[in-house]
């Protein structure tokens, strides 16, 4: 979750790595020094390798330390009821640090869903909890997890007036609201955290797409028109506008977004066509095809545009591209030129396209076509 990702950064800046205050190792300790050593650098197989051959009994060693490197690690690598006993074995016997290693056990019962526990955990933190804005949101995870989003939302509240600086505690009210279904608010707070400038279009493509996911579909094109006048980088913006304007029933519009992503992105130019396809403008979307620079993709969006234009002599002049491209021998591929011979009245040239289809479904379709064809020439009449 991108939550958990953004407050286990933001607790880690607080110097959770380590659960009480750093001091010079007694010879005997020189292993938990090491193993603290390397869980700072992030080499966490060799820091799980050193703490495995330690005794915590054994004189001189520093047991709430090593406790808590422990818990680290196997926070590390997902084994989080572990964490939760090796951080409660750390404040069992810890005179120090004991609100940083409270910090962590929130981590662990987080991820083993034990919400009450996480909370109960923040609480003993106290003022050092409060003083990391991960823990804010790691409270307002645990909140609204355990059904109290009015308490979330506190908890991002006061969060983001303690450290301003945070966008992240901003970001997550964003996505706190539209869980709720306040998409009106949580437009209207997307707008003026796209404003500040340590925010990047990132953000407005994840909120347009909560929005999106909500059905909010007028509301997320609002966020990324507006993200769109500030980018310097409007590809991405584009393609998500795109998705938004077709799930808002626009895909003209969306065609359109399409046209100015597809400037830095060519291979975006099948999917403009498409778009235009659904529009119903069929001559947009063979002018768009036009600029398709791959042969394959842009011989069978011909073949299906041309289709759906009835325009039947231009379905079969492609024969010859799609048979050089290798795609003659594709079932969807021989049935439409077989439609389109039958369509021109040439049936045993729709036959000899039919013969060979295997695919279930397309077999089904060049049935009903061979059904068509027969009444055809019993009539002694074809299209």
């Amino acid at each position: 979750m991108a939550l958990r990702n953004a407050l286990c950064l933001l607790l880690l800046i607080g110097g959770l790595a380590f659960a009480g205050p750093r001091r010079r190792a007694a010879p005997a300790d020189d292993r938990v020094a090491l193993a603290g050593m390397l869980v700072r650098e992030g080499d966490w197989a060799r820091a799980d390798a050193v703490l495995d051959a330690i005794d915590p009994r054994a004189p001189g060693v520093d047991v709430a330390r090593y406790w808590s490197l422990v818990g680290l690690v196997a926070l590390h690598d997902q084994r989080h009821a572990e964490a939760a006993a090796a951080f409660q074995s750390a404040l069992a016997v810890a005179t120090e640090g004991r609100e940083l290693i409270e910090l962590n056990l929130a981590r662990a019962r987080m991820a083993t869903a034990d919400f009450d526990g996480a909370i109960a955990a923040l609480d003993r933190a106290g003022a050092v909890g409060q003083s990391l804005p991960g823990a804010a949101l790691l409270r307002a995870e645990a909140e609204e997890r355990r059904g109290r989003p009015d308490a979330a939302w506190a908890a991002l509240e006061d969060g983001a007036q303690r450290f301003p600086d945070q966008a992240e505690l901003r970001r997550q009210q964003v996505f706190l609201l539209v869980r709720l279904g306040l998409f009106r608010e949580a437009r209207a707070r997307g707008e003026a955290l796209l404003a500040r400038p340590d925010v990047s279009s990132r953000d407005a493509i994840a909120i347009a797409e909560a929005l999106r996911q909500g059905g909010e579909t007028a509301e997320a094109l609002t966020i990324l028109e507006a993200a769109l006048l500030r980018a310097a980088d409007e590809g991405p913006l584009l393609v998500q506008a795109a998705r938004v304007a077709l799930a808002d029933g626009q895909p003209r519009n969306a065609a359109r977004f399409l046209l100015r992503a597809a400037e830095a992105e060519p291979a975006l130019y099948v999917e403009a066509a498409e778009a235009y396809r659904r529009a119903g403008d069929l001559e947009a979307a063979l002018r768009t095809n036009g600029r398709v620079a791959d042969p394959v993709a842009k011989a069978r969006q011909r073949l299906g545009l041309l289709l759906e234009s009835e325009d039947w002599s231009g379905a079969l002049a492609l024969e010859e591209r799609l048979a050089r491209l290798g795609l003659a021998g594709n079932d969807d591929i021989a049935y439409g030129l077989a439609f389109a011979s039958f369509q021109q009245g040439q049936l045993a040239q729709a036959e000899a396209f039919l013969k060979g289809i295997a695919d279930p479904e397309v077999f089904a379709k060049a049935t009903a076509l061979r059904e068509a064809m027969a009444a055809c020439a019993a009539a002694e009449g074809c299209p």
